[in-house]
């Protein structure tokens, strides 16, 4: 009986053969059969594990698939590296974008010029573009969806906002930027079980879904919930993220849990790859936080130079005598300016807005706060009756043309101020420039064009005098043209004739001021 034995290896290897050429002749059940038996006469051979995965991934049983690779990169085998790719297949075929993006990046640590490296660096470099494998027209659908949630979210309309990202979330139930979303503002609400709960359904779809599972963490925190966080502060431990804005949200719920170190540690890592003044900020004060009040000076001084008119200057001076920790939420340091954000203002913080020395950091809050608190910030300041103030929120409206601008000017129109009727905004023209300007402001302003349109002539006209410096003998001329140049060139005719011009004479000023802008 023992000489009619069959050896395991021989005979793990006549299956493995048989299974690869009946997978060459397309015959891929009787392929499985075979590589299903081979994996059995030698379960620890990871080669046939491996092939077995991989055909079963081909033909759409990922689930089993992936728990056979799991257990191959659990095991380290070497040679087999490409089992993090075929892992990466199988959750992106399942939708589960983020896991497959994680298994991805394992595969290029694992094996950098492996044969599907490229092929890894274009997959991610797609799954990195918002919303992918979803059809044009839903894109857009969910887009707007979010755009306006967050729109509604930064006016107070919560209510209003839940409904956007429920109906996103309806739209394609994997996506799990509108139920992070949803999360949050049942957290602003004080509903923090629906938080919590919507969280957790997030983390159902994607494990490793980093801003879910901060999410978690700090209701979490909130809620004083200790044995569940310390199993939630694990898994934070284990998340990485090749996107900085994930990085910043994991090192922000660290140093919101009072984690400083670790905050500390991943905001340095985060600045070698984005240099952005909310790194710098955030890492000053966490190294200021955990002590080391030299590094965490140096560190404020160059976030300073990158933005000296921001209210967080004031940090550095923290570091001369310390005055406690510093909140990572980065609550407005200047008082009035925070006490009027968050609808508290007295008439003493009102009053604190007439000292010049304030207005550049109102200024600075304005263009990057929310759109709640830019008209909370807005109406204060008209509030004030200080003629200057109001002067410098007219000019600043023409400094760039930004959305923060056009609500700064759809609040001044509310108030009856128009801003391009502001004694500043246009003191570097000379004389006949500017009268040429407020000319073209009027007309535009009683044919109803709104703020974009004057921004755009405004632009398009200070550029083309300060360059020229052209002496202005013909108002009517350069007014007609900035018209048409709003209008389209279609209207020239008809705008020649309404000034009293010569078509031709008005074509060249039109070409003058185009090439110029």
């Amino acid at each position: 009986m023992a000489g009619k034995l069959i050896d395991f290896n021989k005979g793990s290897k006549l299956y493995f053969r048989l299974g690869s050429y009946y997978y060459d002749k397309n015959n891929l059940d009787r392929a499985l059969n075979y590589y299903e038996r081979a994996a059995a006469v030698d379960p620890a051979n990871p080669a046939n594990q491996f092939n077995l995965a991989c055909l079963l991934s081909e033909l759409g049983h990922y689930q089993r698939s992936t728990k056979i690779l799991q257990g191959i990169v659990k095991e380290r085998n070497p040679g087999l590296s490409e089992s993090w790719f075929w892992l990466a297949m199988n959750f992106g075929q399942q939708q589960q974008y983020r896991e497959a993006s994680y298994y991805l990046r394992k595969y290029l640590e694992q094996d950098p010029e492996g044969d599907y490296s490229w092929q890894a660096e274009e997959i991610l470099d797609y799954l990195h573009t918002d919303l992918p494998m979803l059809s044009e027209n839903k894109r857009k659908k969910i887009e707007d969806l979010c755009l306006q949630g967050i729109e509604l979210t930064s006016l107070g309309e919560f209510q209003e906002a839940i409904k956007c990202f429920a109906k996103a979330c309806d739209l394609e139930p994997e996506l799990t930027v509108p139920r992070n979303n949803l999360a949050l503002i049942w957290f602003q609400l004080g509903e923090i079980d629906k938080a919590i709960a919507v969280t957790r359904e997030v983390l159902e779809r994607q494990a490793q879904n980093v801003f879910a599972n901060c999410n978690l963490a700090a209701f979490l925190h909130f809620v004083n919930d200790e044995v569940a966080l310390r199993r939630q502060v694990q898994v934070l431990h284990g998340l990485w993220s090749d996107n900085p804005d994930e990085m910043l949200k994991l090192a922000t719920t660290y140093g919101l849990m009072g984690m400083d170190r670790r905050a500390m540690h991943l905001l340095r890592e985060l600045r070698e790859s984005s240099y952005t003044y909310e790194v710098l900020l955030l890492l000053g004060i966490a190294t200021y936080n955990c002590g080391y009040l030299a590094e965490a000076a140096r560190i404020f001084e160059q976030a300073n130079k990158l933005e000296p008119q921001s209210p967080y200057t004031i940090y550095r001076k923290y570091c001369e005598g310390g005055k406690g920790k510093i909140p990572y939420h980065l609550r407005t340091p200047n008082d009035a300016i925070a006490g009027i954000i968050e609808g508290n203002a007295s008439p003493k913080d009102i009053k604190a807005l007439e000292n010049p020395a304030v207005w550049p950091q109102l200024l600075w809050v304005m263009e990057h706060c929310s759109t709640l608190a830019r008209r909370r910030l807005c109406t204060a300041a008209l509030d004030s009756n200080c003629s200057q103030l109001t002067d410098l929120l007219s000019s600043s409206v023409w400094r760039g043309v930004g959305r923060w601008q056009q609500e700064i000017y759809n609040i001044l129109l509310e108030q009856g101020i128009v801003p391009w009727q502001s004694l500043e905004w246009h003191k570097e023209l000379s004389l006949g420039a500017a009268a040429v300007l407020e000319e073209i402001m009027g007309i535009l302003q009683e044919q109803d064009y709104g703020y974009l349109a004057q921004a755009m002539v405004n632009e398009c006209w200070t550029s083309y005098w300060l360059r020229s410096r052209t002496p202005i003998r013909n108002r009517q001329l350069w007014t007609a043209a900035l018209l048409v140049f709003v209008q389209g060139l279609e209207n020239l005719e008809t705008t020649a004739e309404k000034f009293g011009l010569v078509p031709a004479r008005l074509a060249k000023a039109v070409k003058e001021l185009t090439i110029c802008f």
